[in-house]
């Protein structure tokens, strides 16, 4: 399961094989051995991968669900931030179409966000 949650996470961050070996530093034949099931990493080379890879080893290791705890903690104090972890939490579940459409959303308000510094750069609320 280690292994299937670690392709996963690096396919989803479009990232080869090799690059994240070389991020580790780890051997290509060794992470695609522990992506297969063939080999198991150990904690610290899981830490490692996790660390790369911008996750949680927890994550990783029982596939946990994200919880506001595992962000700093002026994020855990902020209710709307805790109600968009628990949606957030089911994405696996949602369809392309609607990935594709909060990923558009959310490009679109960083674009308004820095336009508008530009414009006003003493306005810090968006």
């Amino acid at each position: 399961m280690v292994g299937k949650r670690i392709k996963e996470l690096r396919k989803y961050r479009k990232l080869s094989l090799k690059a994240l070996a070389d991020s580790i530093p780890l051997s290509v034949s060794f992470l695609s051995d522990i992506e297969n099931g063939r080999s198991n990493p150990s904690i610290k080379r899981l830490e490692e991968i996790a660390h790369s890879l911008n996750t949680t080893t927890a994550y990783l290791i029982e596939g946990d669900s994200v919880s506001a705890k595992d962000f700093p903690d002026t994020f855990q104090s902020d209710p709307i931030f805790q109600e968009l972890i628990d949606y957030l939490n089911n994405f696996e579940e949602w369809s392309s179409a609607d990935k594709e459409e909060l990923l558009m959303y959310l490009k679109a308000k960083s674009v308004i966000r820095s336009e508008i510094s530009e414009t006003n750069p003493h306005n810090k609320k968006f």
